[in-house]
């Protein structure tokens, strides 16, 4: 029995490796993405992104929730966690009339937990932190230049990588923290166009940028559990002002394009520099939340999040951005633990709202964001062990005020495996 469930862990942690590749093979494709540090990952697991994405006061001895890391003290003392899942997203950009289909899919997460001592557990992992990615054209008719076209370009993104640990001085009580390293990069590309005069040449600014550094964020829970079985938790979450390193290369110059051989012939080099060192200052945030429910039963709660993200800067630049908040709620049911004869008894059914006020402010008008979310845990035959399956449906943006309207559906798949692995035999 050990054995099969060991053999069943390593099965889907190598599959889960080999889809790491996928980021590296597939692209966003958002207009959004062009402000700050881009799309940003929201830290959801598969666990928690049905339930609307609550996370503050989640925390489960069955997955890892690495949103609060006070949360990996609830980790069995005998057991080996890991969590996976694959991410996609199908969005509509619409303006007006028009509209754009945009696919796209990767590796949502890699996660594991496990026992240090009695008093401490520990979890690390692999995620996503922002994704970049658009083109964004725009002609002008310019006095003395004639069609002039601006094409605006962004790709790349920033991955981190977390060691983390929870703690319980006392009884219902924990708190813990996760320190990432946060690595990536971002290349945008500026270009100006003259369709009508081939005697005016073209420019183009190409600016790469290597970004890398530390992040810590902290968290904290209160979690009672009554006579009756049921339970009451309250979380707080807590990231500082942090600061990430960037190495930038910069390139500006001025090109001809020969139509017929689709090549760009560079005339004269505006500006060159590399290496040039700069930060990208991280803002305050903070988050809270609460969550009641009974046993494996059923559970549900709310969370909110601020971050002060007009405090923000990028290479000295502040993009403009606001403060953000985020709203969610959401819970979870199970009919019953322990009908063997009906499956369907022992699914989890989940269910969650998700409003975001983002921090893009454009036209004079705030960006923001709403889902409804909802899934299943399936669980696998002779096992703790689950496979997940999230969707959500939602909208961002506005076609007021030249602005785009993104309709979208999303979906996590995954698995959360759960094995003893430090149990004494008895026999060989």
């Amino acid at each position: 029995m050990q054995k099969t469930l060991f053999n069943t862990s390593w099965l889907f942690i190598s599959l889960f490796l080999v889809a790491a590749q996928l980021p590296a093979q597939t692209s966003i494709k958002s207009p959004y993405s062009r402000y700050g540090l881009g799309e940003l990952y929201s830290g959801s697991s598969q666990y928690t992104m049905a339930m609307g994405g609550i996370s503050s006061g989640v925390r489960s001895q069955w997955f890892i929730n690495p949103q609060n890391p006070a949360s990996y003290t609830a980790f069995d003392s005998l057991s080996f966690l890991f969590d996976g899942a694959l991410y996609g997203k199908m969005s509509t950009f619409k303006i007006d009339t028009l509209s754009q289909p945009s696919n796209y899919a990767s590796l949502s997460y890699i996660a594991m937990g496990l026992p240090v001592t009695r008093w401490m557990r520990t979890s690390f992992g692999l995620m996503p932190f922002s994704s970049v990615g658009y083109t964004i054209n725009s002609n002008q008719q310019v006095e003395g230049f004639g069609n002039t076209l601006y094409e605006f370009q962004g790709y790349g993104g920033l991955s981190q990588v977390y060691l983390g640990a929870g703690f319980r001085p006392v009884k219902d009580f924990s708190a813990g923290f996760n320190l990432s390293y946060i690595f990536g990069s971002i290349d945008k590309i500026r270009n100006i166009t003259f369709p009508d005069s081939s005697n005016i040449l073209s420019s183009r600014i190409s600016q790469q940028s290597g970004v890398k550094g530390f992040y810590l964020d902290l968290g904290f829970q209160y979690h009672h559990t009554f006579s009756n079985g049921s339970f009451f938790n309250a979380g707080l979450t807590y990231a500082p002002k942090q600061k990430l390193n960037v190495l930038t290369d910069k390139l500006a110059y001025s090109y001809s394009h020969d139509y017929s051989t689709n090549l760009d012939e560079i005339r004269d080099t505006v500006e060159y520099e590399t290496g040039s060192k700069g930060t990208i200052e991280l803002p305050l945030g903070i988050g809270g939340g609460v969550l009641f429910g009974k046993g494996e039963k059923w559970m549900g709660g709310a969370d909110i999040k601020w971050q002060q993200w007009s405090s923000f800067t990028y290479l000295g630049k502040s993009d403009s951005l606001q403060n953000s908040l985020t709203v969610n709620a959401g819970g979870q049911f199970r009919p019953s633990t322990s009908d063997i004869a009906s499956y369907w008894k022992r699914v989890t059914y989940r269910a969650g709202l998700r409003y975001n006020q983002s921090y893009l402010y454009l036209n004079d008008t705030r960006i923001n964001e709403f889902g409804i979310s909802f899934g299943f845990g399936l669980p696998m035959k002779k096992t703790r062990s689950t496979l997940n399956l999230a969707v959500e449906a939602g909208a961002r943006g506005t076609t007021q005020n030249n602005l785009i309207r993104e309709n979208y559906i999303r979906f996590t798949l995954g698995a959360s495996i759960f094995d003893r692995w430090f149990l004494k035999r008895k026999y060989d």
